[in-house]
């Protein structure tokens, strides 16, 4: 059992735990995810380590409220126990070497990109975050971005935070005002890391991004999380979730994460006490 010593709102469908788990902070890494499980009865999820503090021996969560699990961890509170906690898992984000890097996150995806600019700040990079959400109510980590960024801008769709439009829209912006990137690493939604490569792609600049498929196992065994990487077959879970973004099949990656959407609205609406009163 893994107790949650931490618990934060970030947003209306956004929260953040930091859980008593000394063994996987001991060893975690950015880049890397754990898998858990709410109860005994309950289905496992990967979710990507937002942060770790080794002394203290805890490990951050940061997780969209999506289907019936996420509803139900999020009903938990601080001083409550998740049944299960594995990892650190996947591969950590190879970072050596980088001297100047633009980190692109959007969403959710900022929860997985932070640590990213966190680790590179630490080692001396020169760090240019760019942080998208569709509206002002969705903005997460604004002030730890700013904290460990030589530069940030952070996007809106609607333009009620920060600047109005796309990441990629300040990515061209930052590339066209003469920054040379020995890397762009971009976090988030499917369909805004494919116009990131595409648009890195043009300017030949090198881009990693972090791929969250479907994932039972995590350890290679399910076949679940596989994606198509350069025409070859590549498991997130023990291959990524890190790839060449340039190589990666976005559309076939698209095709397969949207499965179980229908599921899992109709998982959420079973565990939502609202909806259960409703009936």
């Amino acid at each position: 059992m893994y107790k949650i010593l931490r618990k934060k709102v970030l947003n209306p469908t956004v929260v953040l735990m930091d859980i008593e788990a000394p063994l996987i902070a001991k060893k975690a890494e950015p880049g890397q995810f754990i898998i858990l499980r709410v109860d005994g009865e309950g289905e496992r999820i990967p979710l990507t380590i937002a942060d770790f503090d080794r002394e203290g021996g805890t490990v951050t969560i940061i997780f969209q409220i999506v289907g019936g699990t996420t509803g139900k961890l999020s009903e938990k509170n601080e001083g409550d126990f998740i049944e299960d906690f594995a990892g650190p898992l996947g591969t950590p984000s190879k970072l050596d070497g980088l001297g100047k890097v633009a980190v692109v996150g959007g969403g959710v995806g900022c929860a997985i990109a932070y640590p990213i600019a966190k680790k590179l700040h630490s080692m001396g990079c020169e760090v240019h975050s760019i942080a998208g959400f569709r509206c002002r109510d969705l903005v997460i980590l604004a002030d730890e971005f700013a904290a460990v960024s030589d530069t940030l801008k952070i996007m809106t769709d609607d333009g009620s935070y920060g600047e109005c439009g796309l990441v990629t829209t300040a990515l061209e912006s930052l590339i066209n005002e003469g920054n040379k990137y020995d890397e762009v690493i971009a976090i988030g939604p499917l369909v805004m890391m494919k116009f990131v490569c595409q648009l890195t792609k043009k300017y030949g600049i090198k881009t990693t991004v972090s791929m969250n498929p479907i994932m039972i196992d995590g350890t290679g065994m399910c076949g679940g999380c596989r994606l198509t990487v350069g025409g070859e077959t590549k498991f997130a879970c023990v291959d990524g979730p890190d790839f060449d973004g340039h190589l990666v099949d976005f559309d076939e990656a698209m095709k397969r994460g949207s499965m179980y959407k229908e599921f899992e609205a109709h998982a959420r609406e079973d565990s939502c006490n609202l909806f259960r009163k409703e009936k």
